[in-house]
């Protein structure tokens, strides 16, 4: 997973599949960030594939965030993964971007 600071934003960029192991290695990285930053983007570009356990990993980084009162930020997601969002109801709890820009203002 590729880091970097974009206009002061703690940025995120995930890849290739998340599962319930990826996601909780993903989980513990990103975590981290909360603590240096009011705003984390997490970049969905790379990800082929998320499951219902990779996603349970992604709505407790949500949880996390919320408690340090960090604002946590998607973009860049495939169709089917937004999708995915949308059909779970989960686009109404995430603040979903479609591009990077977006994400990091």
């Amino acid at each position: 997973m590729k880091k970097e600071i974009i206009n002061g934003r703690q940025t995120a960029y995930l890849e290739g599949e998340i599962n319930g192991s990826t996601g909780l290695a993903y989980k513990e990285e990103i975590a981290s960030l909360f603590s240096s930053s009011a705003i984390v983007v997490l970049s969905f570009k790379d990800v082929v594939y998320l499951n219902s356990s990779g996603l349970r990993e992604i709505i407790d980084l949500l949880k996390q965030a919320n408690k340090l009162k960090v604002e946590l930020r998607l973009c860049e997601m495939s169709k089917d993964i937004r999708e995915m969002f949308s059909f779970t109801g989960l686009e109404k709890v995430f603040k979903i971007f479609d591009t990077m820009d977006q994400a990091a203002v």
